[in-house]
């Protein structure tokens, strides 16, 4: 999602990709709607020996919800929908926009997949057939679930963000004595801390943009030029007059979104259009990136951080601010 918002940010108000990059990010964003409610709940509920990992993205297959504990696993598809769901007893499901219905790729095969996809995965490293619950989370009570067959595995899996907690209750009461993961837990945890791809999408190719058309500088929060320049310890926009402390902070994560693991002193340089190279190494020594490598100069170079952090600073820097 931040990768979408970082090239939506360096290019200009008429690219042609910027439609198709939009629509990509709004759809982002009310998965991730969708995804923070059922957090809320399933936060509430939570045991301290469970283990939630949120948007796992394994080689194989990406999880909005995965829940570890000692005895199953639990897998929650998290659904936006508005308005209406139906399940048709041919498989078909249909979403119901206004005074009609359309179709959409049944969430209940999808998390399906994504559990043999898991056990296919975990059997790859030598842990045997484990209890696993595959779901469908709808964001909001407001949403109606048709299911006008009476289909049992619909019933039996398809519910409001809300009940969450109380089917995690049931499926505990399930495995209580018949779950066969406890054995397996520490194993399992580390496997998918580990195997966790943690990098942004190639956005640049994904929607055939080259980098010679992102714009480059550091970018004024208020009026959105690419011209500010560095005035003793801030950051000095000459078309308004902003201000700003952090303003590279955001352009020097959009590098590592947009073009690579890896950023030279030089590559930021040319990124932000500054030549002190005193400077750059200054400020991302403050935003605590090590150069790494051999030898000084062209031989050092710093890593892309986490995902993780990465988002957190967007929120800070980018996503409060510049509303």
């Amino acid at each position: 999602m931040i990768a979408d918002q970082a090239l939506l940010e360096h290019l200009e108000s008429g690219h042609p990709a910027r439609a198709k990059i939009e629509a990509d990010l709004a759809k982002y964003q009310a998965g991730f709607r969708g995804e923070q409610n059922l957090a809320y709940f399933l936060d509430t509920f939570q045991k301290d020996d469970w283990h939630l990992f949120y948007a796992l993205k394994l080689k194989d297959c990406q999880i909005d919800t995965l829940l570890l504990t000692p005895t199953f696993i639990s897998l929650l598809e998290s659904k936006n929908y508005a308005g209406a769901v139906r399940f048709e007893t041919d498989g078909q499901f249909l979403r119901r926009v206004t005074d009609r219905y359309e179709g959409y790729p049944n969430p209940l095969l999808q998390v399906g997949r994504h559990r043999a996809l898991l056990r296919k995965w975990l059997a790859n490293y030598g842990v045997p057939q484990l209890s696993i619950e595959a779901d469908v989370s709808i964001a909001f009570p407001t949403t109606i679930i048709e299911n006008p067959g009476h289909l049992r595995h619909v019933q039996e899996h398809v519910f409001h963000a809300e009940h969450a907690p109380l089917k995690i209750e049931k499926l505990m009461g399930k495995y209580k004595h018949t779950g066969n993961l406890a054995k397996f837990f520490p194993q399992v945890e580390q496997l998918l801390l580990q195997e966790h791809i943690d990098e942004p999408p190639n956005v640049l190719t994904l929607f055939n943009v080259h980098q010679s058309e992102l714009q480059r500088g550091v970018c004024c929060d208020k009026c959105r030029a690419f011209d500010m320049q560095r005035i003793y310890a801030n950051w000095l926009c000459p078309r308004c007059g902003n201000k700003s402390k952090n303003a590279h902070i955001p352009m020097i994560l959009d590098y590592f979104l947009l073009l690579g693991s890896s950023m030279t002193n030089k590559q930021c340089r040319e990124f932000l259009r500054v030549n002190d190279r005193k400077l750059i190494r200054n400020l991302l020594i403050k935003m605590e990136f090590w150069p790494k490598g051999n030898g000084t100069g062209p031989g050092l170079y710093y890593e892309r951080p986490s995902h993780e952090w990465a988002e957190t600073i967007y929120k800070k820097y980018r996503q409060i601010k510049r509303r």
